[in-house]
Parts: C-alpha cells; sequence; structure tokens
C-alpha cells in the first residue's frame, strides 16, 4: 500500500508535521498557562519525541538502506501500486520474475492503452528448469542449503505439494506467454520475451533504466507478499542500481527466446 512507503520526501514530509503540531501544541500551552516558557518546554520535548520516534521506529529501515544507495521501502507492497508504478514509466519497462502471474492482467490492460513507450522485456522462468522445482520449494518453506531430491523422497506429502504447485507455476507461465504474445506491443516487435533457467531469490522491475523495483522473495512466501526495495540510478557514481541492472543484462544475455 501506499502508505507502506518509505523515502527521503515522506521522511521530510513527517518532519514538517510534526514540527507545526508541536509548534501549535506548545502555543496553546503557553497561551492556556500564561507561561511562555512552560509552552517552548512542550513544543521541544514534542519535537525529540517525533524525532526520535521518526528516526529510530517508523524510517529505521529507510536510513539503513540509504547506506548503500536505496531510493526507498515498501515494506508491504500492495498489487494495486504496479498501476502507479506503469504510469511512471517514459521509455522502457523490463521486468524479471518467474511468471508475472501477479501483473499480468494490469500488463495488459496498461498495454492496450497504447502508451507512448517502445521497448519493453519480459523475462520470465523456462517452465522446464529444473530451478523451477527449488523455486516452488523455497516458496513453500524449503531453505536453499537443503538437499531437495532427499527432503522430497523422505516426505511424500511435500513431494505432492510441490508437484501439484509445479504443474500450476507452469500452467501460469504459459499463459503468460500467450497473453504477451497476443499483445499488439509484441506484434509491432516493442515487447520482447524471454526464458530464463536460473533460480532468483527476487523479482524486478526496470524502469528507464533509471530506477529498479526489487521485490526480496522471503523463504514460505508469495513474491507479492514481500517487501520491495527501490533504488536509483546515480550519475557519475557507482551504487547498487549497477550491480542489478548488470544482472538483468547478463540474465537476459544468456536466456533462451520464449
Amino acid at each position: 500500500m501506499a502508505e507502506h512507503f518509505q523515502s527521503v520526501g515522506n521522511l521530510f514530509k513527517d518532519f514538517v508535521i510534526n514540527l507545526f503540531s508541536g509548534l501549535a501544541g506548545g502555543a496553546i500551552i503557553g497561551i492556556w498557562t500564561r507561561k511562555f516558557w512552560l509552552g517552548l518546554l512542550i513544543f521541544g520535548l514534542l519535537l525529540v519525541a517525533s524525532l526520535a520516534y521518526l528516526l529510530f521506529n517508523k524510517y529505521k529501515r529507510l536510513f539503513k538502506l540509504i547506506r548503500v544507495g536505496a531510493a526507498g521501502y515498501y515494506y508491504s507492497f500492495d498489487l494495486g501500486e504496479n498501476r502507479k508504478i506503469f504510469r511512471e514509466v517514459n521509455t522502457s519497462f523490463c521486468y524479471l520474475g518467474i511468471s508475472a502471474n501477479s501483473i499480468i492482467e494490469l500488463f495488459r490492460k496498461w498495454a492496450s492503452e497504447n502508451p507512448p513507450i517502445n521497448h519493453y522485456s519480459f523475462l520470465l522462468m523456462d517452465p522446464q528448469s529444473e530451478e523451477l522445482k527449488r523455486q516452488i520449494a523455497f516458496e513453500k518453506g524449503v531453505s536453499l542449503d537443503t538437499e531437495l531430491s532427499s527432503l522430497l523422497s523422505s516426505n511424500v506429502q511435500l513431494s505432492q505439494t510441490i508437484d501439484e504447485a509445479l504443474k500450476t507455476e507452469r500452467n501460469r507461465i504459459a499463459t503468460a506467454l500467450e497473453v504477451l504474445k497476443n499483445l499488439t506491443l509484441y506484434k509491432e516487435g516493442k515487447l520482447k520475451v524471454r526464458l530464463h533457467s536460473q533460480f532468483i531469490p527476487w523479482w524486478m522491475y526496470v524502469i528507464d533504466d533509471k530506477m529498479i523495483y526489487l521485490g526480496i522473495l522471503e523463504r514460505g512466501k508469495r513474491g507479492q507478499e514481500c517487501p520491495v526495495m527501490t533504488m536509483s540510478k546515480v550519475p557519475d557514481f557507482p551504487s547498487p542500481f549497477e550491480a542489478f541492472r548488470n544482472t538483468w543484462d547478463r540474465m537476459w544475455a544468456e536466456a533462451k527466446e520464449a
């Protein structure tokens, strides 16, 4: 949801709101008691308390991320946020994920509006990749350091659950490919689709080669339930943006045509 998004801009807005709230509170106390010093004291205490809350509670994660070049952080990412993100796109949109199941319908509707963009790239997982089963197992709560074949051979119920989920995910990938290839954008050559065969601990949007949205996949959770970090490209300064952009380029180069 939008209220779960953290950024420097939101921090400044919260600071200004708390500044004026504290000033108003102090003024009311000062006028009511007719003691200017008491009003000033209340203002100072309210301001210190609000700053402590902002710095050490609400925006604690943001400050940790700013140190590594992050632009913002969604600790909860509602699917409706994708509509806003699509409207931010001016020149290019790149997607990296598994099946794009959670956004494919939203993307289709957006694409049908004929936005003035000439470059779209979708990098989905190859439905026949061996890593797809590992991806499903991770989503079901199996850690990456677990010997998957041994675990599944000893746990029949989990094996059946993963096999069923694997069939579902393969169908989702097939559906996404069908939807994407039927779009006018694809037929006009503006949209390109490839299949990768690697386990990925995140999903990714690259917007206009300037902004990255990185969904951090958590063990035991679906992708849309996980937090999202945003990273901006910093001119003349290496940042995490370049690292993930280079990862996208490498995976795209190694992927096969859908």
